[in-house]
């Protein structure tokens, strides 16, 4: 390893070590050769050389299949750079329903660490049609292997919160609800795409009551076979959220018929 990438590794090692200084010395070096391991140390290093990356700092949000990191890029803008790791045992046994009949995507790899490469730039390319389309979504900057990185949805370092993470007072989920129904449809018609995993959880609350769509990674295209079940999917639990808050909402089924202009097929599975 250069002086160059042992800087680095050091760097990140630093960072992490800063946001999680609660686990022990064991289990954070577990976490870190799970997220850094040498292709994604190199492939970071790469972003940095090519002036995509300039600052690295510390963990945004953590899950099982991906961190998000904050960083600034060349003129100081802070950026979310997304790492999915590559030591997720049940990550492609998981998602390769969301990639099969995707018509952008017709090969899927055997070999995983190529899964996880074609899961990212799936991601990048569901951003930047949303992105294209006028959907309230991170704007997608790269994408190199396993490593993602997006415009940052929040102010100072500091992202902003999403719908399930604050108290939304009824006059607020009064203005925002238009919002994300709008959103949903120019997904589906601008981007022809269904987001698959919406709920309170991805969705942003950003100043002056506007709102951010977030993690894309596991919308299909609208010509996937599981297309539709995903969205009455997606359209019962948003719907689900406005109502246990005291909104009044559409049928979710109604709401589908808008959007495609189609009557769902009962009997599908939406759980």
């Amino acid at each position: 390893m250069s002086k160059a990438e042992k800087k680095l590794w050091r760097r990140l090692y630093k960072y992490d070590r800063e946001q999680r200084y609660l686990r022990k010395r064991s289990e954070l070096d577990e976490a870190l050769e799970e997220v850094f391991d040498q292709t994604t140390l190199m492939t970071i290093y790469s972003l940095m050389k090519k002036g995509l990356i300039k600052e690295f700092y510390g963990v945004v949000s953590a899950g099982k299949e991906s961190r998000i990191y904050l960083a600034k890029d060349l003129s100081l803008n802070y950026l979310a750079v997304k790492i999915y790791l590559v030591a997720s045992a049940e990550f492609r046994k998981n998602r390769v329903m969301y990639v099969s009949g995707d018509p952008r995507f017709k090969r899927i790899p055997n070999d995983f660490r190529k899964f996880i490469y074609l899961w990212a730039r799936r991601e990048y390319s569901n951003l930047e049609a949303a992105y294209n389309a006028g959907v309230p979504v991170p704007k997608p900057l790269f994408v190199e292997n396993n490593v993602l990185g997006m415009s940052f949805i929040g102010e100072d370092g500091q992202r902003y919160p999403t719908l399930a993470e604050v108290k939304v007072e009824r006059e607020v989920l009064v203005e925002i609800y238009p919002q994300v129904i709008d959103a949903v449809e120019k997904l589906y018609h601008g981007a022809r795409l269904v987001h698959g995993d919406l709920s309170e959880y991805n969705i942003s609350l950003l100043p002056e009551n506007h709102i951010a769509f977030i993690d894309l990674s596991q919308a299909v295209h609208i010509e996937q076979p599981q297309a539709d079940q995903l969205l009455l999917r997606d359209l019962k639990n948003i719907l689900r959220y406005f109502e246990k808050n005291d909104l009044e909402v559409e049928d979710y089924r109604e709401l589908f018929k808008k959007i495609t202009g189609r009557t769902p097929v009962y009997g599908v599975s939406e759980e």
